[in-house]
């Protein structure tokens, strides 16, 4: 008996070891399935559900209406759509209209986080506004810099009181990874 008791105290560490050094299918900081969206040298990971689109993904509800966008972009880049949805394919009046001024990059009731992601600080918001149909939603954007030091925008919403998991993006925001130039993620 107590030999078994110092081989279970002893293999413990060795146990956790293995699985860490071993890391996870999806990546560091995700939940299991869950995919990856590759943009250059970074990766957020989202779940399987979100349908990716040209610039990030996007989870649609039963009806079609977006319950929640994800997007990577350089910062200081207007490339965001209106009222900070994933940009999915334009519709023909979309096109047509003017582009409208890109949001400021500080929300002044946001509540302001510095992380350090996958080796990287960044500096996070967290804040609700509205989703495009109106539905409150929570929001959060991550400034962080790529490896050649560009700045990146990462900003991710979702539908509140919907049928979704409220650390989603926490979750979305650990999954950042910063890929190594020789090596694919899974």
């Amino acid at each position: 008996m107590r030999m078994w008791n110092k081989t279970v105290r002893n293999g413990v560490p060795v146990a956790v070891l293995a699985v860490t050094a071993g890391g996870c299918s999806v990546g560091p900081g995700s939940p299991d399935g869950w995919r990856y969206l590759r943009t250059g040298d970074v990766a957020v990971a989202h779940p399987k559900s979100w349908r990716e689109t040209g610039t990030g993904a996007v989870l649609k509800d039963a009806h079609g209406r977006t319950d929640g966008a994800l997007t990577v972009r350089p910062a200081g880049n207007s490339a965001r759509s209106p009222a900070g949805t994933a940009a999915e394919p334009a519709e023909p009046a979309e096109r047509a209209r003017p582009a409208e001024p890109a949001e400021p990059a500080e929300p002044a009731d946001a509540r302001k986080d510095t992380l350090v992601l996958d080796g990287h600080r960044a500096r996070v918001f967290n804040y609700a506004r509205p989703a495009p149909d109106g539905r409150p939603a929570a929001y959060v954007d991550v400034q962080v810099q790529d490896r050649d030091g560009r700045p990146l925008l990462i900003h991710a919403w979702v539908v509140t009181g919907a049928d979704h998991d409220p650390t989603l993006l926490p979750e979305i925001v650990n999954s950042v990874y910063f890929s190594p130039r020789s090596r694919r993620l899974p």
